[in-house]
């Protein structure tokens, strides 16, 4: 044998080793899908279609695609989704990790998982060379999910009786609920306030005896669904209002700007105002966040209605008011009667409108024996001589109002 045909043979015999190592790498193969202990199971009539966990609407899900050990690159695979799709609002990692919260409505859904080899170039060992692969179809079932309504509690009381009542309903989808549906509730977590029970039916009832915020869970069971859901009761002091107004007299005047506070007591935090029934004058409104009625009004008359205040949890006191709103302030006396010398003489000055207590004051000349009275806005004494005088009369009332009137003493003999 020549020298050249010794190396022809040499290099025929390095490509047959070369083929037989390559064979034997690709030995391995993506593993078969679990379908005996796993999560998604044959369904029965149909052993090519696999069944996973029952997801429900609005409800958070997680499983995990399982696959057979020992055979292939196991567990060097990754998944992924060829054909179908999944409920709406669920999603599947390559580690085979189905989760999320579905949020379309009850049904079935088909899809066909692939696993594949995660070979070296993948960053799999160095005995996966090749991506041999597996593939099965699969379904999650989606039903109706179940949903507490209560979005809150309404607050307590202290020392005064206490109602509220849980609802749960069907969820169709994310956005739309169904109907109402029976429950049976009970305390999951954390504290009722003292006084205060939960009923099985999901009614809170009782009389708080202990001011505080307390937090708890309930529960809501409908069948194999359950759902809970957190909240906070807060017991405060009882509520008051107090009005701005006196109820008996007038408290603004027409032409006269008005600004008067409420207050409110008890309860939390700040409070915010409103009307509940009534109706204020023309041009005078309330501030919603101070309680301040203010304004200029343009009617006179009384104008009655309901104030109320609500505190930051939901609390709410009324009372009942009267706005009185006097017409403009104006002296009626005309003309004074006529007066005689040496003769006791009074002559008191008729108002209309404004708001009392009036305050007077008088200007010019009157004869000898007669002064104003501030104090009675009238005319008094015995004139000691004859004549005609002239004054100026001015009223003051209780909100600044002006009135003057000019007015001729004749005093004869």
């Amino acid at each position: 044998m020549t020298l050249e045909e010794s190396v022809r043979r040499f290099e025929l015999v390095l490509a047959l080793l070369a083929v037989s190592a390559a064979l034997f790498v690709t030995g391995a193969s993506a593993a078969d899908f679990e379908s005996d202990s796993g999560p998604c199971t044959e369904t029965p009539g149909n052993g090519a279609l696999l069944r996973c966990t029952t997801a429900y609407v609005g409800q958070e899900y997680e499983l995990e695609i399982e696959t057979e050990d020992g055979s292939g690159c196991t567990p060097y695979v990754w998944f992924e989704i060829k054909n179908g799709s999944l409920p709406a609002g669920l999603s599947m990692t390559r580690e085979g990790v189905v989760s999320g919260t579905p949020t379309g409505g009850p049904g079935l859904s088909r899809f066909w998982v692939w696993v594949h080899d995660q070979t070296a170039a993948q960053g799999g060992p160095s005995w996966c060379a090749f991506d041999d692969q597996s593939e099965r179809e699969f379904s999650i079932p989606v039903d109706s999910g179940l949903a507490i309504d209560n979005e809150s509690v309404k607050p307590g009381t202290l020392g005064q009786p206490y109602t509220d009542a849980f609802t749960a309903s069907q969820v169709l989808t994310v956005n739309q609920h169904g109907p109402a549906v029976p429950a049976t509730w009970s305390l999951q977590s954390g504290t009722l306030p003292p006084g205060i029970t939960l009923s099985a039916s999901g009614v809170l009832t009782g009389t708080p005896t202990t001011e505080g915020s307390y937090q708890f869970a309930v529960r809501a069971q409908n069948g194999g669904l359950s759902e809970t859901e957190t909240y906070t009761l807060s017991v405060r002091q009882a509520m008051t209002v107090k009005s701005p107004f006196v109820p008996l007299r007038a408290s603004a005047e027409v032409g006269i700007p008005l600004g008067k506070t409420a207050t409110a007591t008890g309860g939390s935090g700040s409070y915010t105002w409103s009307l509940s029934s009534g109706a204020l004058p023309s041009d005078v409104t309330l501030d919603p966040t101070k309680g301040t009625i203010s304004g200029t009004p343009q009617t006179a008359g009384n104008f009655a209605f309901a104030l109320t205040a609500t505190d930051s949890e939901g609390r709410v006191a009324t009372t009942n008011t009267v706005l009185r709103v006097a017409s403009p302030l104006a002296i009626k006396t005309l003309r004074l009667k006529p007066a005689k010398v040496g003769r006791l003489y009074r002559a008191k000055l008729k108002t209309g409108g404004g708001v009392s207590p009036l305050k007077w004051k008088a200007t010019g000349k009157l004869p000898r024996g007669v002064h104003f009275a501030k104090s009675l806005g009238a005319f008094v004494g015995a004139p000691k001589q004859t004549g005609t005088f002239h004054v100026t009369v001015e009223a003051r009332d209780a909100l600044g109002a002006k009135a003057r009137q000019s007015l001729e003493l004749v005093v004869k003999s």
